[in-house]
């Protein structure tokens, strides 16, 4: 379908997918032995090599897509921003018909845009929003089931809001963050935190210039404990200046999870 332009274009891709089949955004890396390449044919698909495999396809040579960060498996997206360097003439407008045509029906790409080369999806973001979904009422819909996290004891909201206000500010989140990504800089930004009463359900949203491995999902389950009777207050407050992974609550399941949006800064032209 591609041809050569004799350059390298730059493609910035939005895109949207329910991840409840995923193995997660990121490709596995390469087998070693002949047992690790067995347990890779037999896990679940990824959404980048997914993606990887169709734009293939499209522009005929294999591209990398990176995306703004990696999400995990079972968590969903509404607008995950990712780039592709190709060298295909291939018109925004071709790809974007051409790539839903042959992506599955759980992925779609919403739009599709020539940018600058320095646009880099993971490097440039400046923010991102996520929203975490909990369902309190009596009996789940089919259709939000593999979206929401059911949960069926009463909750003291009001606990639950004091101790996500703790979170907003500049904070070393290594309390909330997978051990195996606690090696890494924990510091993070969180510019807004809200939870909010949507009928049956009660949204927890987040945003902030990024997010350690987990991290929502955690901030959620403590939250969640906290509104359970199961951790007292000042739980959050006594994590972010202790940075102790132990007093955490349950990490909340992965489905309850959506990426909002990824923003980056305005640039001319």
């Amino acid at each position: 379908m591609g041809s050569d332009t004799g350059r390298v274009r730059t493609l910035k891709l939005t895109i949207a997918y329910d991840g409840t089949r995923y193995a997660g955004w990121q490709v596995q890396g390469s087998p070693r032995h002949a047992a690790d390449a067995r347990r890779q044919r037999e896990q679940r698909p990824t959404i980048q090599g997914t993606l990887e495999r169709v734009l293939h396809q499209i522009l005929q040579e294999p591209v990398r897509v990176v995306a703004s960060g990696r999400t995990d498996a079972g968590v969903h997206a509404l607008a995950q921003v990712a780039h592709v360097r190709t060298r295909s003439s291939v018109s925004c407008e071709r790809l974007l018909r051409s790539a839903n045509q042959l992506l599955p029906l759980d992925i779609a790409v919403s739009r599709v845009e020539d940018v600058r080369g320095t646009f880099h999806a993971r490097f440039r973001a400046i923010r991102k929003r996520y929203r975490y979904r909990l369902f309190t009422g009596a009996v789940v819909p089919p259709f939000i089931r593999p979206y929401v996290c059911l949960v069926r004891a009463p909750l003291d909201v009001a606990s639950m809001r004091q101790e996500a206000a703790v979170l907003v500010g500049r904070h070393n989140f290594q309390a909330f963050a997978r051990r195996s990504s606690t090696r890494r800089p924990a510091t993070r930004t969180i510019t807004a935190v809200q939870l909010r009463r949507r009928g049956s359900e009660l949204h927890l949203e987040l945003e902030g210039n990024g997010f350690l491995h987990t991290m929502v999902r955690s901030i959620a389950g403590t939250l969640l404990d906290v509104g359970r009777g199961r951790l007292p207050p000042g739980s959050v407050r006594r994590m972010l200046r202790t940075g102790d992974r132990g007093l955490a609550g349950t990490t909340a399941p992965a489905q309850g999870l959506t990426l909002v949006s990824v923003a980056y800064p305005t640039e001319p032209g």
